[in-house]
């Protein structure tokens, strides 16, 4: 009589145990696919890192005649434009004896 109580505890412990093992892995799997899918969609949410559709579908055209390159006249003096301005550099900053506005660290 003892050992059919025994028996059957033993019966329900290894039963609860393989049921935890099973819920377990059962829980990693979700939260594996979970964190997939949430990773799916904060890749697709962010449409700013995507690359170009046209520069990666463009094939190499096959060159059937030698086209020469265009020809361009040498500037004259009449035709230079002159370059751009460029802007005056920032005076050089101003020394104070005043403490400075923003510190850190302790007061």
């Amino acid at each position: 009589m003892d050992d059919s109580r025994s028996d059957q505890r033993a019966r329900a412990r290894d039963l609860g145990l393989a049921r935890l093992r099973r819920s377990t892995r059962l829980s990693i799997v979700g939260a594996t696919a979970l964190a997939g899918a949430f990773a799916g969609a904060a890749a697709h949410s962010n449409p700013g890192h995507k690359a170009p559709a046209t520069a990666a579908r463009q094939r190499p055209q096959k060159a059937t005649a030698q086209a020469s390159p265009p020809v361009t006249q040498a500037p004259t003096p009449e035709t230079e434009t002159p370059p751009p301005a460029t802007a005056p550099a920032p005076p050089p900053p101003v020394v104070t004896t005043a403490p400075p506005v923003a510190t850190t660290g302790a007061t």
